[in-house]
């Protein structure tokens, strides 16, 4: 891959392309969005015009089929994540797809072995893994000086996130929930800060009809002993929360509205500034760097592949219907 831009086609004319990758590929001079597709052609092309995109396509597999265009961004339900993915890797596309990348395990790991054997680079869409707050976090847990982590806490629930009754999040077999939706932060940033897997022991849910999940708390345990919670919503009577709070034997470590609260043995606590920055701007820098065989800092799909398997056992400890129910498209 040469140092001119990759072109990068968008699967779904869905709400989160704009913000996710549209308008941070504006500041990103290694990446180029050309071309849009939806099911319906008509509504391609007013998204291509809206946002100034010079190709639009009725049909998924019409875009895939361009040659001119190096990678796609995945911006389907996801119940079709695993679908488009591995067709997009079979037509010679580089992959960054949505979060979560699939809904269950077995379909991460199959779309991370085709991504190999196609010599594809696949990268979830977990933007917050580019946070600076997060990994100046994950830093201050590493390096040994506040002991090992005790406790931690990770939530990322918002109260009354606008949605219409079609909203592919309130269809549990599009791979709708708030667990799917944003409890695969929660997990992403806890298994991150962690630095190990965690074991569901239980979970406990509420939601609008039998099948759906409104709100989920997970309750967690680590190889090492230490304990955690899990924390998601997209609607309920709470707080919008999110962040991830760390407890260890020396001290403690939380997100403020400046960076990071640092807490020390015999110190007490001390606000550490971080700037923040865009993280889809890194994420989009880091896709195009593996493309173009650079090193990145970002997650290889095996990251999606254990954070798919936490979500699972969340999904079955709060006794409901494992997501991944096949929809046609």
């Amino acid at each position: 891959m040469t140092n001119t831009a990759i072109r990068i086609g968008i699967l779904g004319a869905a709400r989160v392309a704009p913000y996710a990758l549209i308008e941070p590929a504006a500041r990103v001079p290694s990446i180029g969005v050309t071309a849009i597709a939806s099911r319906s052609l008509d509504k391609a092309r007013a998204f291509a015009a809206r946002h100034g995109i010079p190709k639009a396509f009725g049909s998924y597999g019409a875009l895939l089929a361009d040659r001119e265009i190096d990678a796609v961004y995945v911006a389907l339900p996801p119940a079709l994540h695993a679908e488009w993915t591995i067709r997009a890797l079979d037509a010679a596309k580089h992959v960054l797809c949505e979060k979560p990348m699939a809904v269950q395990a077995r379909q991460a790991a199959e779309m991370a072995g085709v991504a190999r054997a196609r010599r594809r680079v696949l990268q979830e869409a977990m933007h917050t893994r580019f946070s600076r707050v997060l990994q100046r976090q994950c830093e201050l847990i590493r390096d040994g000086t506040l002991g090992p982590i005790v406790h931690i806490v990770s939530t990322f629930r918002h109260p009354n996130i606008p949605m219409l009754d079609e909203d592919f999040r309130l269809q549990a077999e599009l791979g709708g929930g708030a667990a799917l939706d944003l409890g695969c932060y929660a997990v992403s940033a806890l298994r991150y800060v962690a630095g190990e897997e965690p074991e569901v022991r239980d979970a406990a849910s509420r939601g609008r009809h039998a099948e759906l999940d409104d709100w989920m708390r997970a309750r967690i345990v680590f190889p090492s002993g230490a304990t955690g919670t899990i924390e998601c919503g997209f609607h309920g009577t709470f707080e919008a929360k999110a962040g991830v709070e760390v407890d260890c034997e020396r001290g403690a470590v939380r997100t403020s509205p400046g960076g990071l609260l640092v807490t020390r043995e015999g110190r007490g606590a001390q606000e550490e500034g971080v700037s923040s920055g865009s993280t889809y701007e890194r994420q989009l820098d880091a896709f195009a760097r593996q493309i173009r065989g650079e090193l990145s800092e970002a997650p290889g799909p095996e990251d999606a592949i254990a954070t798919a398997r936490v979500l699972e056992a969340m999904y079955e400890r709060a006794g409901l219907t494992p997501r991944g129910t096949h929809v046609s498209s």
